[in-house]
């Protein structure tokens, strides 16, 4: 009989070239496997992977070394993924890890900016803006505007935008394809974001990326990253200043406008809808606060 290590080096092939997985989250799934393997005895085989062998797994996590809930849960996952997997190749009728219960998670609100937030942005006022703020611009477009990753901002390139049809193609995790709104004002900077790339001389090819370097190469996601906080910071912005908060503000101003929840969770390309479900929480928190300022006897 196999060891039990080679079919998690199985599993991690599979995520790679069958779920299209990222080497990344991969990595990351070695590392949790290889941390469990070692709670094993020497050359354990598939006997071993069992719900008692993981709730003990599981138990040391919390207790002896005091991971975070959110690390747990990466480890559990991982787990019952790979369970899933061997479930798939018949060499489990059921799942050791499905009865292990994920962590409770304590309620966190994200943050998302407010309209009167998103009005203060306003390059117009300024003559002649400097690329950096243009590309700022264009960035808040695309997260706020049609609600992509800073990742599948960084990665995009002029092919995947359809000016005509005001539509993105985005390609976002485990390398799935979405198509996703443009907004009117996206389309109009990025014509100006186009003039700007070529006053500095970079050439702008279908194929090639969005946002461009001094050297002609994709710009990388910290660069990006730094555009939005910067952006952020000149309103006054307090809370996290980061291209995530933008994201948030994209779902929650949807739902709040009456998006229905399965088409936000498509524009925003996640996988499950519990993922999509806490924007539906920040909306009904905001619905009581304004409730109790409102309402005579709230």
């Amino acid at each position: 009989m196999a060891l039990l290590s080679e079919h998690a080096e199985n599993f991690i092939r599979y995520i790679l070239l069958e779920r299209r997985f990222s080497p990344r989250t991969a990595n990351t799934y070695r590392e949790s496997l290889a941390k469990f393997l070692v709670t094993l005895p020497p050359n354990a085989d598939l006997h071993s992977f069992t719900a008692h062998a993981i709730r003990t797994y599981v138990w040391n996590l919390r207790q002896q070394e005091a991971l975070k809930i959110s690390s747990i849960d990466l480890h559990i996952a991982c787990l019952k993924s790979f369970g899933h997997y061997l479930v798939r190749k018949h060499l489990f009728d059921s799942n050791p890890a499905e009865s292990v219960p994920m962590p409770k998670q304590p309620k966190r609100l994200v943050s998302f900016l407010s309209q009167k937030d998103l009005a203060k942005i306003n390059f117009q006022e300024i003559e002649n803006p400097p690329l950096p703020i243009i590309r700022a611009r264009v960035l808040l477009e695309l997260i706020y505007g049609s609600g992509l990753r800073i990742s599948e901002c960084q990665s995009l390139t002029w092919l995947r935008l359809d000016f005509q049809n005001r539509t993105v193609r985005v390609i976002g995790k485990g390398n799935k394809e979405r198509e996703v709104p443009l907004t009117r004002e996206s389309i109009d900077w990025f014509n100006t974001y186009k003039l700007k790339l070529a006053e500095a001389g970079r050439l702008v090819s279908a194929k090639g990326a969005v946002f461009l370097n001094e050297q002609g190469e994709a710009h990388n996601v910290r660069t990006l990253r730094r555009d939005i906080h910067d952006l952020l910071r000149s309103i006054g912005w307090e809370g996290k200043a980061s291209p995530h908060v933008l994201r948030h503000s994209f779902a929650t101003h949807l739902l709040e406008n009456g998006a229905d929840l399965m088409s936000v969770k498509e524009m925003l390309g996640h996988e499950s809808l519990a993922t999509t479900q806490i924007y539906t929480h920040i909306s009904a928190e905001r619905l009581k606060e304004s409730f109790k300022k409102a309402h005579p006897r709230g």
